[in-house]
């Protein structure tokens, strides 16, 4: 069976919207030390704390870049391979990772796009 070349073309213009329709986009990651956060289905955040240094851990998320940012996942319970996840509820425009403690001020990583 022969095809035509505007079959062959309409087919492969077919696959390439398939392909790019289905081609999942990296997560942008903010660090702090080896503290992490990420930000994915454009609601969701991750923050994972990766020190074994008793701070506590956690991610800023910011919807619209007015420079506020909401708290977001806390990872309380130290390095032990599990991370805090959180749904905020609204598209994540831009996210960063945060290790707190009482009575001082945050230590921050800076802020990234997503």
């Amino acid at each position: 069976m022969k095809l035509s070349t505007k079959t062959m073309l309409a087919v492969t213009v077919s696959i390439l919207v398939y392909a790019s329709s289905t081609t999942a986009v990296a997560a942008v990651y903010s660090y702090n030390g080896d503290d992490y956060s990420y930000e994915y289905s454009s609601s969701y955040m991750k923050t994972c704390d990766e020190e074994s240094d008793s701070t506590k851990v956690k991610s800023k998320a910011d919807s619209d870049n007015d420079g506020s940012g909401t708290d977001a996942a806390k990872d309380v319970d130290g390095n032990n391979g599990i991370c805090a996840t959180k749904n905020m509820g609204w598209s994540i425009f831009r996210h960063q990772t945060c290790e707190y403690r009482k009575w001082w001020p945050d230590s921050c990583g800076n802020w990234q796009a997503v």
